[in-house]
């Protein structure tokens, strides 16, 4: 059963006996305890904050303030056996950390069977920094899908108000456990599948900062499983080593097992996890740690991370190291693991290596005997690589080949240089690829989800730029590198200037960055003629252009764009191109000839064009794709390699003809053909209801949904079905509400909803709601009246001078006695 928990009053008493039973040497605790008077609710919430609150005084591990019998006591009455959280009934308790409770547990609705490990805030810890660490954990895990990382279920409030994830549950033992019987090259091979794990987690902008053996559990048929996130910070790789922001002032960590980083206090990185990593191999490859072995407090521990200089594994004296087979093991290490290790344990950040990436491959090198990056080579050295991997062949004729190894393994060694560098070149450019495709390719959309999300996104597209600049000014004139600054200018351009609902408003800004994408990419184009995401970002950033220009009239200009768009399109060569690409650029292509039917229709209505050229590339646009839609199989295996948070490619391909027929519907309604009109309006809404449909998270569908949704109201009303125009309206409107509920004041809807709420008030006059259309009428002009001082473009404030217009007008045609009166609206 569980154990009351004590009510808000006496909350003050029992932090005051947790304070001064801390202050506390650990021995006269408990006779302090059994001095105390207070009620049992609060004895028993005092002695299970001190069972499992970690002392950072008298443990280097982090022990409980408690004798280890007294938190096994308090563990077994605050048992919570049975308790349901979702879906999820608790079996058994399994473990306790400084922040949170971890319990076994069983699917209980029946739906399926199934095993899953609870972690539970604990009661009395719920101080805003713990809660913050929980939170942390919850989203590190969610965005984080690798086999060697356990995987988040479900997260909740339980019954009585506290925070639950339900994860993975895993039956292994400690990392440095189950190396401690296995060769050295199996135990390498663990390693590698937790480095993996951890490279994983650093792509996806997050850094563990907690690696130790208790984290990393290894399954009975040797799977690696990582977990424990609860201190994760989200990277930003255009801050650099900028601001640790995790928990302020506070930043827990396991002493053992911290970077001096971390011990002083400074922001963390990559960096951080590779130092742990190194710890951690060193005690996989040895059973002891590489500095403060004699440490009894957190404080000693600490101090020898950063005074201690590590030990050479291969130099420890056999009566510190729990192996049997030491002496073997040691010849072992000696040299390539005693560097390898080393190199990662570097107390100065620059000196480790570059990346777990480049720590896994020097791991990796060692095991096929090639040379290694830790080591300081010289001729002798690659040639005794050479002789080892060869030896047959070398002991047919040992003083010939040894002297031409030699003298091959000065140039090997060079060669070897040269390797090295292109491989730091290629994991640089590799890191500014991660920049482009998780933190401006991918954002844009997901951080809308996010409370405050746009601000999130401004601030971070402002941090990213300055670091963008500065590389577009380097030294280091490299075109591949180029391409990649020229791709993320141009989605950045993309994200201020679209006139939809998943950007910043920013004109100004996205016409900057646009010009700054294509200038760079017109360095570097003649030759990367097979950068097919280069030729597609180019033609984005002109097409960007035109939509600018299109909104500020400048419709000739805008075709220009879309010109200089289509000739990089025609000069990319797809003939390497992976299937992504081969889809890519025609879906490009046929965005182009939508711009174009779009600006063309534009033209039309000044009569400068014929509606019928503008309705053509309307209809050539949907003939590209209705072709993609045809290659349905291959769009489902672009959308299952990438994160289930992405837009998914068909509902991409859905939403886009839902754009071209809407655009072919407002053609027909500037012509006055609406019978026409409403046929192209309805399968608009038809194509963005199958989109949203399809894949409901990305907010962009539901801007389509609204937009086709009000157009169809238009076009209904027009022939006087206000029973249908009405329902349009109303979908619209409410899918506006959601998008301003999604993205707060500054969504477009804000003052978008008003021109809805325009149709709304017509259908609701259509079908003799007078009283109801007049309370709409009145709220579109507050809004009307509202948006109009702050817009500068003088087409955009014509425009909504004329809605608000007609909005008075429809407004004053209503029935006098059934119009309430709208002082509010003078």
């Amino acid at each position: 059963m569980n154990t009351p928990t004590p009510a808000a009053a006496d909350w003050a008493a029992v932090r005051r006996c947790f304070d001064e039973a801390v202050a506390l040497p650990a021995a006269e605790r408990a006779a302090y305890l059994d001095a105390l008077t207070l009620r049992p609710d609060m004895m028993a919430e005092l002695r299970s904050l001190l069972a499992h609150h970690p002392d950072e005084t008298d443990a280097a591990d982090g022990e409980p303030l408690l004798a280890r019998a007294i938190a096994e006591g308090v563990a077994t009455s605050l048992s919570r056996d049975g308790e349901r959280f979702g879906a999820w009934a608790v079996v058994r308790s399994i473990g306790s950390g400084g922040m949170g409770e971890v319990y076994e547990a069983r699917r209980a609705d029946g739906s399926f069977e199934g095993r899953a490990a609870i972690k539970v805030i604990k009661r009395g810890m719920d101080s805003d920094a713990v809660l913050q660490r929980f939170a942390q954990e919850r989203q590190a895990l969610a965005r984080l899908h690798h086999p060697h990382i356990a995987q988040l279920f479900d997260a909740g409030l339980s019954a009585d108000g506290l925070p639950y994830f339900v994860m993975e549950f895993i039956d292994g033992q400690p990392i440095d456990a189950a190396a401690r019987e296995r060769p050295v090259e199996a135990r390498l091979a663990l390693f590698l599948q937790l480095a993996d794990a951890v490279s994983h987690a650093h792509r996806n902008l997050l850094v563990h900062r907690d690696l130790k053996p208790g984290n990393v559990l290894v399954t009975q048929d040797g799977q690696v499983k990582l977990l424990d996130f609860g201190i994760a910070k989200a990277l930003d790789p255009a801050d650099g080593a900028g601001n640790d922001s995790t928990l302020g002032a506070a930043r827990p960590f396991t002493p053992n097992y911290a970077s001096p980083e971390q011990v002083r206090a400074e922001p963390v990185g990559t960096a951080t996890d590779v130092y742990s990593l190194g710890i951690l191999l060193y005690v996989m490859l040895t059973g002891v740690r590489p500095t403060g072995r004699n440490a009894t407090t957190a404080a000693d521990a600490a101090r020898a991370v950063l005074e201690e200089a590590p030990t050479r594994p291969s130099s420890l004296p056999g009566d510190v190291v729990p192996d049997a087979t030491w002496p073997a093991t040691r010849r072992r290490l000696e040299g390539d693991l005693d560097n390898i290790v080393l190199k990662a344990l570097e107390k100065e950040r620059e000196r480790r290596y570059s990346s777990v990436e480049a720590f896994a491959a020097d791991v990796r090198r060692f095991l096929a005997g090639h040379p290694v990056q830790a080591r300081a080579a010289s001729p002798w050295y690659v040639a005794s690589k050479f002789i080892r991997r060869h030896r047959g062949a070398v002991a047919a004729s040992a003083a010939a080949v040894l002297a031409l190894a030699v003298g091959l393994g000065a140039t090997a060694w060079q060669a070897h240089e040269a390797r090295v560098a292109r491989d730091e070149a290629t994991a640089r450019l590799a890191d500014i690829r991660a920049i482009t495709r998780d933190l401006v390719g991918k954002f844009g959309d997901a951080v809308t989800y996010l409370p405050g999300g746009m601000k999130v996104k401004a601030d971070l597209l402002e941090q990213t730029l300055t670091t963008l600049d500065r590389l577009a000014r380097s030294p280091d004139r490299d075109p591949a590198l180029l391409s990649q600054v020229a791709i993320t200018y141009a989605r950045l351009a993309e994200l201020q200037g679209q006139d939809q609902q998943l950007t910043l408003g920013q004109p100004d800004a996205a016409k900057v960055n646009a010009d700054k994408a294509i200038a760079i990419a017109n360095q570097v184009l003649p030759s990367q003629r097979g950068d097919w995401q280069l030729a597609s970002y180019t033609a984005r950033a002109h097409n960007t252009l035109a939509r600018l220009f299109r909104g500020q009239g400048r419709t000739r200009d805008g075709l220009k764009e879309i010109d200089a768009a289509a000739a990089v399109l025609e000069q990319a060569d797809l003939s390497r191109a992976e299937p992504l690409g081969k889809l890519s650029v025609p879906a490009e292509q046929a965005g182009l000839l939508i711009m174009r039917a779009q600006l063309t229709e534009q033209l039309a209505v000044r009569k400068e064009a014929s509606l019928d050229e503008a309705l053509g590339f309307f209809d050539r646009a949907a003939a590209v794709q209705q072709r993609l839609a045809a290659q349905r199989p291959l769009l489902g295996e672009l959308d299952a390699g990438g994160r289930p948070e992405e837009p998914k490619a068909y509902a991409q391909v859905l939403q886009q003809l839902a754009v071209i027929h809407g655009g072919k519907s407002r053609g027909y309604q500037h012509a006055g053909l609406w019978p026409q009109a409403l046929t192209e309006a309805q399968e608009a809404v038809r194509f963005a209801r199958e989109a949203v449909a399809f894949n409901p998270e990305p907010t962009l569908w539901k801007d389509t949904l609204a937009v086709e949704s009000n157009n169809l109201a238009l076009s209904l009303l027009q022939l006087q079905k206000y029973p249908e125009a009405l329902d349009a309206a109303t979908l619209s409107l409410a899918t506006a509400r959601e998008l301003i509920a999604a993205d707060g004041p500054k969504s477009r809807w804000t003052v978008k909803q008003s021109q809805v709420r325009l149709q709304l008030g017509r259908a609701l006059a259509g079908v003799g709601k007078s009283a109801e259309a007049a309370t709409v009428f009145d709220e579109a002009i507050a809004g009307f009246n509202a948006a109009l001082p702050a817009i500068e473009n003088p087409l955009q404030k014509a425009d909504m001078q004329g809605l608000l217009a007609q909005a008075q007008a429809e407004r004053g045609k209503l029935p006098a006695a059934s119009v309430p009166r709208r002082s509010a609206t003078r």
